[in-house]
């Protein structure tokens, strides 16, 4: 071999060495980044787990609570329990540690959500929302909860102190919060002491007017019109077709016909909001297809007009299982009751056995022999 082979294959050596150099360094940057990744999840999920532990004694005694009014309603009270075991129908269930539960808020105030209030003027909760999810079955479900349900909620001053507790429409305990986390946080408690403690592992207040903005920001959302609401928008004329744009989507998910004779206009208002959500979703899947920084762009514009827990690692975490997990009508869910009138406003009183039935099949799994 002569001198010039001999230099064109160390040439070819050298090159084959830095391509291999270059590969490794590329697979250990993946790794890092993976391993990054995961603990950047893992952390996540640590949070969450951790923000829910705040209501853990909460839970154990939902849990207790839970039993004794299934005892009272005539359950079985012979089977052998173990702590953190409840008997339904003979048969003895847990909580089922797999799920995340996440409560969320529809605010209705004219004032900015970002800004601290005083308590009583930072608007109530309209919607009410939890939002479950089974990391392991990979399932999603809506439970929607009459804002005007009777349970109990605390009462504080324009200063902020405590004054007392007791029953009232579940919406009016946002108001007597700061408007923002203290506020949130109060409605954790209201609606996790509702459904006998179960652990809540975040929230997220949105001021109601963010929906004619993420409305627009996916195209408009396409609705038949199932109540009439041409008072507030001509064209949301009963059975009529059409594609919402801002300000009339924001009149179908908001307004209700409080004036009218008949009870139930939130329950008439519930299943609009029912109606575009899943609408709502199934745009956004389909506009993501074409433009995969949607996603993105809808959580920037909610952020304007939001209050959460949920930070960062902890929305890399859930974004990674929610984009896997199933969904469909029959997983909007609604805590079953009727409405009365009372004095001055409608009250929402829950069926107790078919609640009962609502948490048990979402929040529990049977438990091993």
């Amino acid at each position: 071999m002569g001198e010039k082979e001999r230099k064109k294959e160390q040439k070819s050596l050298n090159w084959g060495l830095v391509i291999v150099k270059v590969i490794c360094f590329l697979v250990v940057v993946e790794l890092v980044l993976l391993t990054a990744f995961i603990v950047y999840r893992m952390i996540g999920k640590a949070g969450l787990e951790k923000h829910a532990g705040k209501l853990r004694a909460a839970h154990q005694a939902g849990i207790q609570s839970l039993q004794s009014r299934l005892n009272e309603d005539g359950q079985e009270e012979a089977l052998a329990l173990a702590e953190g075991q409840i008997a339904y129908q003979g048969k003895i269930y847990e909580y089922n540690d797999e799920i995340l539960t996440f409560l969320c808020l529809g605010i209705d105030s004219r004032q900015d959500i970002k800004k601290e209030k005083t308590p009583g003027e930072g608007g109530q909760a309209d919607t009410i929302i939890l939002v479950v999810l089974n990391q392991k079955d990979k399932t999603l479900k809506i439970i929607n909860i009459s804002r005007d349900t009777i349970t109990k909620i605390k009462r504080y001053d324009t200063a902020g102190l405590y004054l007392y507790e007791d029953d009232a429409q579940l919406a009016l305990q946002y108001a007597y919060g700061d408007g923002r986390e203290k506020s949130c946080e109060l409605m954790e408690e209201a609606v996790s002491y509702l459904f006998y403690g179960i652990p809540i592992h975040g929230y997220a207040a949105v001021d109601i007017r963010a929906v004619s903005e993420l409305n627009d920001a996916v195209g408009g959302v396409e609705v038949t019109v199932i109540e009439d609401l041409s008072r507030f928008t001509p064209d949301l004329t009963l059975g009529n077709t059409l594609t919402l744009t801002g300000r009339q989507a924001l009149h179908y998910v908001q307004e209700r016909q409080v004036e009218t004779e008949e009870t139930g206009s939130n329950n008439l208002r519930m299943e609009r909001q029912k109606q575009y959500v899943l609408a709502f979703f199934s745009k956004v899947k389909q506009e993501t297809k074409k433009n995969i920084t949607l996603p993105i762009t809808l959580f920037g514009t909610a952020s304007r007009h939001m209050i959460t827990s949920i930070t960062a690692d902890q929305a890399a975490y859930l974004s990674t299982i929610a984009l896997e997990c199933s969904f469909s009508d029959e997983d909007m869910l609604s805590v079953p009751g009727t409405v009365e009138q009372g004095e001055i406003y409608e009250e929402f009183y829950i069926d107790e056995q078919a609640f009962y039935d609502l948490i048990i099949n979402v929040f529990y799994r049977e438990a091993d022999p």
